[in-house]
């Protein structure tokens, strides 16, 4: 199956600052919840997109503590 050609764009390598990202997919900061208790799910997760060809992949932006619920 061939991608439409409006699409190209998303492929292409885009400079920020001093690096080139091999394409347009960037993953922000955000928290999805395991820091500090799962950090293997963590490290499985930005593995699995680094594979799937993000070009950048972010970690969490902050960790709440259980305490602060």
């Amino acid at each position: 199956m061939s991608r439409d050609s409006r699409h190209d764009i998303l492929f292409e390598p885009l400079p920020i600052g001093p690096k080139v990202m091999r394409n347009r997919f960037y993953q922000t900061p955000h928290c999805i919840g395991f820091g500090a208790e799962r950090p293997g799910s963590e490290a499985y997760l930005r593995a699995m997109k680094a594979e799937g060809g993000w070009a950048v992949v972010n970690t969490e932006a902050a960790l709440v503590s259980p305490e602060d619920d």
